[in-house]
């Protein structure tokens, strides 16, 4: 160790707090690269660890944050299974040492190797010994355009965890940013060295996990998995858009990368209310679901029960998108950009009346109140052996579904847009449109014998699915024999290969709240 230690002063309540230290922007961008590793393969990992317990690095971090990204190596018991089918390409020795449990010490290992980690520290007696399963990255407003960042680091054995960090930090590059650091509870919390002040009185004010609206948004959310995120748009944008150079700089992971969510939750400063997410894993699919809370300058739209045509396309479809309540979503989207632009508005309805389009009405016709969009089996043998149909169109298994207006939607297509009447398959059955490239495939479509509502790997894939106004969802293994040749790397070509479907589908709750589920289902 150099001569270079910390100052640690006995606080009350028996806590040891810490600060100094040089300037180790590179101890971050560890623990970045720890964070990173986790969140990459976290479903694998998270399957290695089990019981635990604790308080979660919300409960260090201040309630002044707006936004706020936590890895847990200890999930609910419930998320422990068998999703190792995702990660059978993965490395043999990286796999080997995460069968055994030791994917502290291969990461370690391999920070050592690149030089981050001095080498003269031993992971069994410096490192094991106080090293806990969880850590919270926060951005927090400081009043300017750079957010201070602060993370913490679950610890079990706090004054060695002390010894070890100044070990490190002694050992760094002394050109690297200045670290401070200092011992809350369970957790060593790092930040700009110039900030550790600020970070413990904003922190010993209140803490996220006494914010209410944090505690409100997470419980909304649900089981956090073993990553998750949240934030508050308005926060975000009292800091302008400096908080992902802000991290880069720091070698931290951004945040903002994971921040989306559907309609109205991600970070623009015209946007107002409340995101929230988690990295899940489940017995056949790793999952992302997230919440959009209180947004209240961008109106949802009002929807009603529809056909939800896409739950009645034939179960081997392969390729699905579907929209619900669509001429409700045009009349928001119109109003907003009337908002933003009225004269550039009524320039595009001026332009569009002259080739005999009405806006927005005929837009509202083209979505109708359920609409699909779909793909059948054999799309790609369709396309290398294509061939024209009697319409004239390539006999492909594509089609689009309205639950619509059909005549004003074929006067568009046949008057403004020039295409002669039989130039698309189609059939009309009791106000529902079809439409297509090849006839045969669209009538499929009518009243088929299996679902697509039924089937497993789609509802695998798009859980509650009757209940989404957005829906997207591929069946890969209809693609698979057409690109996995293509694919060099062998661990990427066996990864590739145990993916089975994915699917997407986002749900307006009410006029400020929403939510989305993404999912990536294994192979059966």
């Amino acid at each position: 160790m150099s001569d270079k230690t910390s100052t640690v002063t006995e606080q009350p309540g028996g806590d040891i707090t810490e600060s100094g230290g040089s300037n180790k922007g590179w101890l971050m961008a560890g623990i970045g690269v720890g964070a990173a590793a986790l969140i990459g393969g976290g479903t694998y990992l998270g399957i290695q660890f089990l019981g635990g317990g604790g308080d979660q690095p919300d409960s260090v971090l201040p309630a002044t944050s707006a936004a706020y990204v936590r890895v847990d190596l200890d999930p609910s018991a419930g998320q422990k299974v068998a999703a190792v089918r995702f990660f059978q390409g993965m490395d043999e020795d990286a796999k080997a040492r995460l069968d055994q449990g030791e994917w502290r010490e291969y990461v370690f290992e391999k920070l050592q190797e690149d030089g981050t980690i001095p080498a003269d520290l031993s992971y069994e007696e410096d490192v094991k010994p106080w090293l806990g399963d969880r850590a919270g990255l926060a951005a927090i407003p400081n009043g300017e355009d750079e957010p201070i960042i602060a993370i913490a680091v679950q610890v079990k054995d706090g004054q060695k965890a002390l010894d070890a960090v100044d070990q490190i930090i002694a050992a760094g590059d002394a050109e690297s940013q200045d670290i401070g650091y200092y011992l809350d509870d369970d957790y060593i919390v790092f930040t700009q060295e110039a900030h550790v002040d600020t970070v413990k009185a904003a922190a010993e004010q209140g803490t996220l996990s006494d914010h209410d609206a944090y505690t409100s948004d997470m419980d909304d959310l649900g089981d956090a998995g073993i990553a998750s995120y949240w934030m508050d748009s308005e926060r975000i944008a009292e800091m302008s858009n400096s908080l992902t150079e802000a991290q880069d700089e720091f070698g931290a992971p951004s945040a903002m990368d994971m921040m989306s969510g559907p309609f109205g939750s991600s970070p623009m400063e015209s946007m107002s209310g409340r995101s929230a997410g988690a990295l899940r894993l489940n017995s056949d699919s790793i999952e992302i679901h997230g919440i959009g809370r209180g947004v209240e300058n961008f109106t949802l739209p009002e929807l009603a029960d529809t056909a939800q045509l896409v739950l009645d396309l034939p179960a081997d479809t392969v390729g699905a998108f579907a929209v619900e309540n669509g001429s409700a979503w045009v009349d928001m989207i119109w109003d907003a950009y009337g908002q933003q632009d009225a004269e550039g508005r009524q320039q595009v309805v001026n332009e569009a009346a002259a080739e005999g389009v009405t806006l927005p009405d005929d837009i509202k016709a083209m979505v109708g109140d359920s609409l699909s969009l779909s793909v059948g089996p054999g799309l790609v043998e369709a396309i290398n052996t294509m061939s024209q149909t009697e319409t004239g169109m390539p006999a492909l298994p594509i089609a689009y579904r309205v639950d619509s207006d059909s005549t004003r939607i074929n006067t568009l297509l046949n008057d403004s847009l020039g295409l002669p009447p039989t130039a698309l398959a189609q059939r009309t059955d009791e106000g529902i449109l079809t439409l297509g490239m090849h006839q045969p495939y669209v009538d499929s479509l009518n009243a088929p014998a299996d679902r697509l509502g039924d089937d497993a790997t789609f509802k695998a894939a798009v859980p509650n699915a009757s209940d989404a106004h957005w829906l997207f969802y591929v069946n890969v293994n209809d693609f698979e024999q057409y690109y996995l040749n293509e694919v060099q790397d062998q661990s990427t070509r066996e990864a590739l290969e145990a993916l089975g479907a994915v699917g997407w589908s986002a749900t307006v709750d009410n006029d400020t709240d929403s939510h989305f589920t993404l999912r990536f289902v294994a192979d059966q």
